[in-house]
């Protein structure tokens, strides 16, 4: 059976070799006086240090001790011989890292005076200054609220800015859980608009409130949206193209050949055409073909 570590004796572990190897022939009762344990700790930990050691594994490799007689004494351990101490620029990645998430957070987290705290100790012993402020483009009291109703299985009502649409809407949503997608965060839901699950992207959420509890979904997946096929032709940026339209493009391909995909969204493909600059140009259906040169007239007016 493999024998789990908890964090503390990890710990006391790393900090053990440093000590054996500048207190050669300590005793293991002030061992364990000095690290506020008892004798019978203090060997398991030695008798764990025996099995450790580099890559190879073999005698050679390993840290050697010898504690037999109560006093202990530590060899081959010289790569592990100096204490656990981060560097400047490892003590500024967690200082940052630990501002960006102050920042995600209101106040009122019982989180928030924990976090600053070890961050003025942190800034005290290494003279890695705090960051004055450390934007976050997700708005704090959204997520807290966010989070609050995951945890109490309520429903919430969303101000949400639709990225394809243009448009801020909003939305009654059950949340089920968040997501880190291509560095973006993302609240997974069932959205009672859409009569469907969908992913929201925390940063463009405006507002959130908690409203009733939530209800089964499993009757209410029904999509209310249909999937539009529609014809493309692809005069240049064929990588581009092929990439927002997820078809094959071969190197080859002439001005003629027509392409076919499907979306949920008609307003995304006329926005999406318009702002290909003519690298591809819609070919079919006939409404959404309009629609983009309404569009692309309504803009050439606008430099006239």
């Amino acid at each position: 059976m493999v024998k789990k570590f908890t964090q503390n004796q990890v710990e006391r572990l790393l900090d053990l070799v440093p000590y054996l190897s500048t207190n050669q022939g300590v005793s293991l009762e002030k061992i364990a006086s000095d690290f506020q344990t008892d004798k019978s700790t203090v060997i398991d930990d030695l008798n764990t240090l025996w099995m450790c050691g580099l890559p190879g594994y073999t005698p050679l490799e390993l840290i050697d001790l010898s504690f037999d007689t109560g006093f202990v004494s530590i060899r081959n351990a010289e790569v592990l011989s100096k204490p656990r101490k981060l560097s400047s620029l490892e003590l500024a990645t967690v200082i940052v890292g630990l501002s960006i998430l102050l920042e995600s957070i209101p106040s009122s987290s019982p989180h928030f005076e924990a976090i600053t705290d070890l961050l003025s100790r942190l800034s005290t012993s290494s003279n890695v200054p705090v960051p004055m402020s450390i934007s976050s483009n997700v708005n704090s009291e959204v997520r807290s609220i966010l989070e609050q109703g995951l945890k109490s299985k309520h429903n919430i009502s969303i101000l949400y800015h639709s990225f394809a649409k243009d448009i801020e809407s909003t939305r009654e949503i059950q949340p089920i859980g968040f997501q880190f997608i291509d560095g973006y965060e993302y609240l997974d839901s069932f959205c009672y608009t859409s009569k469907d699950f969908r992913l929201f992207r925390l940063d463009r959420i405006r507002e959130a409130t908690v409203t009733g509890l939530s209800e089964s979904v499993s009757h209410l997946s029904e999509k209310n949206e249909v999937l539009r096929q529609f014809f493309f032709t692809v005069s240049s940026n064929s990588r581009k193209v092929s990439e927002i339209f997820h078809v094959k493009i071969p190197p080859e391909n002439s001005d003629s050949k027509e392409f076919e995909s499907t979306a949920f969204n008609d307003e995304w493909i006329i926005r999406t055409f318009c702002s290909l600059n003519s690298a591809a140009t819609l070919t079919q259906p006939t409404d959404l073909r309009s629609e983009v040169a309404k569009r692309a007239n309504r803009a050439l007016a606008l430099y006239l």
